[in-house]
């Protein structure tokens, strides 16, 4: 993040009405960037959906939400419920210069709120980079480029987005930048290991011990397998809502709301197991990391691994025996000796 381009603020007669500050500490979770994405199916003449899509910089958590309209009254409806979908407060919100959110309400509630408000440079895309990310691979990769209209269109592509919440944020894991190396004419970059946004909450401290287990709770609650299928279903139900994919002669019968099943993506095998052998013990909490979801299916093969580890343990055998024998042959005993001590205790 030391090489994202600086922001651009408001002019100083605006300053006081956005509610700015000078310190944005993109490092600690709160400060968002947000966009909109129209799903016009390539014309903006008439009506249609759009996202809002918000995304924290430190962590990479995410929030969805559908728009009927892209007016000031719905984008400020949008930022207050948004607040939900976040597990820590929201510090700062940073936009492009779109009229939908330089305006005086948006104003007004940044400056109740105590939000910090910036904006990008006009036309400069790579200034809010990490919301236009998650624009390519959350929004359009799932819902598309078609065009979507309507009230049952929008209910339907809010249902998408709960599932699609926690399937991004738990699930879906990202890296870094950490630092670039010019080396001659290479850039060589570096990037931290790979962590799902809930990881990056859980290690921010940003959350209390109470949020934390609570935050943990609800991430091994889910089976990934199941609130998969669960996206999958619901992007099949909006795409069939999407304007103009059936002709004129043959329009497409209205469709029912598909519902997001909150209780089918659970991982009930998880918690009966859970409940049968009790509590973790001590070492094996130790061995494990911040989010360690067990086993959500039957093993096909059972007592197969210790199987595999002893044929594991006869094929070292074998390779360090012949690796001996051939040592032995080529050099002398004392050289031998020295060269074979480390495989001695193997091949006992």
């Amino acid at each position: 993040m030391a090489f994202r381009p600086p922001k651009q603020v408001p002019c100083s007669n605006s300053r006081s009405l956005f509610g700015l500050s000078e310190s944005r500490d993109e490092a600690k979770p709160g400060f968002l960037e947000v966009d909109l994405v129209a799903h016009c199916g390539g014309r903006l003449q008439g009506g249609c959906l759009y996202t809002i899509t918000l995304t924290d910089v430190a962590t990479g958590w995410t929030a969805c939400l559908p728009l009927l309209n892209h007016g000031r009254e719905a984008v400020l409806a949008a930022l207050q419920r948004a607040r939900a979908f976040f597990p820590f407060s929201i510090l700062g919100l940073d936009t492009d210069n779109g009229g939908e959110f330089i305006n005086e309400e948006v104003a007004a509630y940044c400056v109740r709120e105590q939000i910090t408000f910036t904006r990008g440079r006009p036309y400069e895309k790579r200034d809010q980079c990490f919301v236009e990310q998650k624009n390519g691979v959350v929004v359009r990769q799932v819902v598309g480029h078609g065009r979507l209209m309507g009230e049952h269109a929008y209910r339907q592509l809010d249902e998408l987005y709960r599932a699609l919440h926690w399937y991004v944020n738990c699930f879906q894991p990202r890296v870094l930048l950490v630092s670039k190396q010019v080396e001659g004419r290479k850039i060589r970059r570096i990037y931290d290991a790979a962590k799902t946004p809930l990881q990056r909450v859980l290690l921010s401290g940003a959350l209390s011990p109470a949020q934390q287990q609570e935050l943990r709770t609800i991430g091994k609650a889910f089976d990934p397998l199941r609130l998969f299928q669960q996206v999958e279903q619901l992007q099949q139900a909006t795409l069939r809502c999407e304007a103009g994919r059936s002709s004129a002669a043959q329009p497409t019968p209205p469709t029912s709301l598909v519902s997001f099943d909150l209780a089918a993506c659970a991982a009930e095998l998880v918690l009966q197991e859970g409940s049968e052998t009790g509590e973790v013990p001590h070492e094996e909490q130790q061995r494990t990391s911040i989010l360690d979801w067990r086993r959500t299916s039957k093993d096909p093969l059972p007592g197969s691994g210790s199987r595999f580890s002893v044929g594991c343990k006869r094929a070292q055998r074998a390779v360090a025996q012949i690796s001996f024998a051939n040592s032995s042959a080529c050099f002398p005993d004392a050289m031998s000796a020295r060269i074979c001590a480390p495989f001695n205790g193997v091949c006992a």
